[in-house]
């Protein structure tokens, strides 16, 4: 089922949300508020948040260079996953990236999060390369990529 989603650009009042998000996504790796709000003072046009059933869903953070881009973090609320929500978010980021003219999209993700690996490799990510010990110890990631 796809419920009607609404995006717009994160506003500090948003945070207590978006770590509730965070805590359920990542549990005892979840960012902290000071970590979110240096990602808003960085990349303030690219940290988007999507409204679904009169609160928010989830949240996306890209930062942007001249010509290539990195998916920070990207999670949705658990109880609100497959109702169209990230592909929704990855969506609105990448317009705005085609906009501007970037032409890589990055990001890294954990060799073991099959669900998230197969969701941006459905939306056209590939991978890189590993990353040995990215998340720390024993924790490798892939890096992927999308060609905008």
């Amino acid at each position: 089922m796809s419920w009607r989603v609404e995006i717009r650009t994160f506003h500090p009042r948003d945070v207590d949300r978006i770590l509730e998000i965070e805590q359920a996504s990542f549990g005892p790796d979840a960012w902290d508020r000071d970590l979110f709000l240096q990602y808003f003072r960085r990349c303030p046009d690219l940290f988007l948040v999507a409204r679904c059933a009169r609160r928010i869903g989830g949240y996306i953070i890209t930062c942007t260079g001249s010509k290539d881009s990195e998916l920070v973090s990207i999670a949705v609320d658990p109880r609100d996953r497959l109702r169209g929500i990230g592909q929704a978010m990855l969506n609105e980021t990448l317009a705005q990236l085609r906009s501007r003219r970037v032409n890589t999209w990055w990001l890294m993700v954990a060799t073991d999060n099959q669900p998230a690996i197969h969701f941006y490799e459905n939306y056209g990510f590939v991978r890189t390369r590993r990353s040995k010990g990215y998340y720390g110890r024993g924790r490798d990631a892939w890096r992927m990529k999308l060609n905008i």
